[in-house]
């Protein structure tokens, strides 16, 4: 007789029993879905600027850069300053950015020979960023004078500013850094004389989304012309712009900080990114 195993023998021999029930176990709940969250590119931050500082910036643009800019201030004294400009600015190899500023001004102020409308100056400038984690850029900054100084528009003399700045991209806001000294070129009577200006600045740019930006900037310049004052303002503004190529917008409030500085700056702009 042949030997068989004896489980198998014994499942076999076995042919009633029944296995006790068992209680289904409860099957896990699938962890909730997350959206993932969004974290702009470091070339979408570039894309993501100052309104007051814009070359001041350790941002190189990633492209191209255009924007139609109105400005308008108001001054405790009753006079009132507002410009219709063109800013443009572009890529320039890897680490560069130029680009310049010109348009039309209009200035209403107290004084009868203070009071015209006509070319402002035109500000060109160019810069260089050094590569790193929190990148760090120079430059300058050079003012044409095209604005007519017999009507208040602008000095007549050309000025040339030599600045520094940097950024530090975290994931939900980019901290940004500048400082600079302005040569004011000293222009005819009845302006006061120029002064070597230094300024100063620092922002808080918060990404919204994927295109929309919280922009806080707090600026600082000392007197340009003796006597004038030194101009310092809270800028806060919104910014619908990143992707590109595309349309976007910017717009923004500014608020004095000191005496010199407007009693406030409305900012408003159309931009396109190529």
């Amino acid at each position: 007789m042949g030997l068989v195993a004896p489980g198998a023998r014994a499942q076999e021999t076995q042919p009633f029993e029944q296995t006790p029930p068992r209680e289904d176990e409860p099957a896990e709940a699938a962890p909730p879905a997350t959206t993932p969250q969004y974290r702009p590119a470091p070339s979408d931050r570039d894309a993501r600027r100052l309104f007051q500082r814009f070359a001041e910036d350790a941002a190189i643009i990633p492209g191209g850069w255009v924007e139609g800019l109105f400005s308008f201030e108001h001054f405790d004294s009753g006079a009132e300053r507002a410009f219709l400009e063109g800013l443009f600015a572009f890529q320039v190899g890897e680490a560069n950015e130029a680009g310049l500023r010109l348009g039309f001004e209009w200035l209403n102020a107290d004084a009868s020979d203070l009071d015209g409308n006509g070319l402002a100056d035109i500000d060109v400038y160019f810069k260089h960023r050094f590569a790193g984690p929190s990148p760090c850029a120079i430059g300058g900054l050079l003012k044409l004078p095209t604005a007519k100084e017999d009507e208040g528009l602008g000095t007549g003399k050309a000025d040339f500013e030599l600045f520094g700045a940097c950024r530090a991209n975290l994931d939900a806001v980019s901290f940004t850094a500048n400082a600079g000294a302005r040569y004011n070129g000293d222009p005819d009577p009845p302006f006061p004389e120029s002064e070597v200006s230094l300024l100063a600045g620092a922002g808080a740019i918060f990404p919204v989304g994927r295109e929309i930006s919280i922009v806080i900037e707090g600026t600082w310049e000392s007197e340009r012309l003796d006597g004038v004052g030194n101009d310092s303002r809270l800028t806060i503004g919104l910014q619908g712009v990143a992707a590109r190529p595309g349309f976007g917008f910017r717009g923004a409030l500014a608020l004095p900080l000191t005496d010199a500085a407007p009693d406030y700056q409305i900012l408003v702009g159309a931009v396109y990114l190529y």
